[in-house]
């Protein structure tokens, strides 16, 4: 990974983060939708900070390029 990767990666794991966090303390949907999306989008935000620091590839880069 390169520093410029590095960086998309924290920005964008950050606004996952960001945006489970939302989801989880805002939304007026049934809960366990709540939960679920919730806490998949801001597990997938951690992780992809987390790859970030460590030089790892994340989850999201297991799924193959995307067009």
């Amino acid at each position: 990974m390169n520093k410029m990767e590095r960086l998309f990666s924290t920005v964008f794991g950050v606004f996952l983060l960001g945006v489970g966090a939302y989801v989880l303390l805002c939304s007026d949907a049934a809960w366990h939708w709540v939960v679920l999306v919730g806490s998949g989008l801001a597990l997938l935000g951690g992780n992809l900070i987390y790859s970030a620091y460590a030089c790892a590839p994340s989850w999201l880069s297991r799924i193959g390029p995307l067009p």
